[in-house]
């Protein structure tokens, strides 16, 4: 039994050396990317509802995911949680723009930040829903804007 266990601990330790041990050269190169979140919410008097949103894109980079955006909205009056993805743009320095859509179109979206990116939740984004309908546009400054990376 005891030359069992030494043999599992010495696999082990070897296992351990080798993982460990292995220079990370992918990690070494790898390229920063700007990263964007909105998170917030607001009430929408068009479509007589409080939405809320947290949405991450790829703003910068140089992977397959520049550009790309993944988050999820929600229209509470109409009972509406979705995955939403899309696309950002930079309009100008730290004015960020995110269209975004579920799979289904019931919530389609473009949602834009008024500059300066403030720390915290004193940020003003603009959201214009083209879905749900009648759709209609509204704007809260309570929303967090963060943006990471190379240029921040």
């Amino acid at each position: 039994m005891s030359k069992t266990l030494t043999a599992v601990f010495l696999c082990f330790a070897l296992a351990a050396v080798v993982l460990c041990g292995t220079p990370r050269v992918a990690a070494q190169s790898s390229q920063h990317s700007e990263q964007v979140v909105f998170s917030g919410g607001g009430f929408s008097a068009d479509l007589n509802s409080p939405y809320g949103f947290w949405i991450w894109c790829e703003a910068d980079s140089t992977n397959p995911y520049q550009g790309a955006c993944n988050g999820a909205m929600y229209v509470y009056a109409r009972a509406l949680t979705k995955h939403v993805s899309g696309t950002i743009i930079e309009l100008a320095p730290s004015t960020y723009r995110m269209m975004v859509g579920s799979d289904d179109g019931s919530i389609i979206a473009t949602l834009t930040n008024t500059p300066p990116v403030q720390q915290g939740p004193h940020n003003t984004v603009t959201v214009d829903f083209a879905a749900p309908a009648p759709g209609g546009t509204s704007s809260s400054d309570k929303n967090v804007v963060n943006v990471t990376g190379p240029a921040n």
